[in-house]
């Protein structure tokens, strides 16, 4: 459960990088738990467009975690805020401290991701590029992918989780109850967010994929298997949050 204070320090990070409007639906998520995108509407009083707008800043930055889930007899989709995804952007300049020290060749890279969000290589990339000043060398398109890997190396950067996992909770409660039925070891009772983010994640080979060489021609062949991890967006890696605290 979210407190008073942490809630109002989250809303005003984000409304200082994303504005007020953000903020507001932010806000009534980590005060109303998971949402749809009507009961927000409702509750704010904002034209859906401007909600559905904010939804999709908050989700590019990882900070709202979509997911579908039963509801009589149709399926929904709700959104629930990652209220520690918010306060780790109190840290972004530590995170870059970081890489300056560890990998001081893809810093500008950490940079692209930390202030634009989830980013394809191909995004990020052109950022970077285009970030070279003028008159100076540009790097190759495999150099920049070397550096990238790096960082995957290091679990610094992840691909994206799932979009829209489908997550149910009585299903998940049945399990619970099943699993009380046998000595406990230490199993820990998880939050709505953790279980729903835990849905949402990769797996570790999924998560850690490294942009191959060659991936240009990846990237244009439907049949390719390297096709999804070109055109894959990626995102911070948690762990580096827990080694800048």
């Amino acid at each position: 459960m979210v407190s008073q204070h942490g809630i109002l320090l989250a809303a005003g990070l984000i409304s200082d990088h994303f504005g007020p409007l953000v903020a507001k639906v932010c806000d009534c998520l980590l005060r109303h738990g998971a949402l749809q995108l009507t009961e927000i509407v409702r509750r704010l009083k904002l034209p859906q467009g401007q909600v559905k707008n904010s939804l999709l800043v908050l989700i590019q930055h990882n900070c709202v975690q979509a997911f579908s889930s039963p509801r009589g007899d149709r399926t929904i989709t709700l959104y629930l805020a990652i209220f520690d995804n918010v306060l780790h952007r109190l840290r972004f300049s530590k995170f870059i401290s970081v890489i300056r020290a560890a990998i001081p060749e893809s810093e500008t890279l950490i940079e692209g991701l930390l202030q634009n969000g989830r980013l394809t290589f191909d995004q990020l990339v052109g950022r970077t590029i285009s970030k070279v000043p003028e008159g100076t060398i540009r790097p190759a398109r495999e150099e920049i992918r070397m550096n990238f890997n790096k960082l995957v190396y290091a679990r610094y950067v992840e691909r994206c989780p799932k979009a829209e996992p489908y997550f149910n909770p009585q299903e998940d409660e049945q399990s619970t109850a099943a699993r009380r039925r046998v000595p406990k070891t230490a199993e820990e009772v998880l939050s709505l967010k953790q279980k729903v983010v835990n849905t949402a994640t990769l797996s570790d080979p999924e998560r850690f994929s490294e942009i191959p060489y060659g991936m240009e021609d990846a990237s244009k062949t439907n049949d390719c298997p390297h096709n999804a991890v070109a055109g894959a967006k990626i995102c911070l890696f948690v762990y580096m949050h827990e080694r800048c605290s």
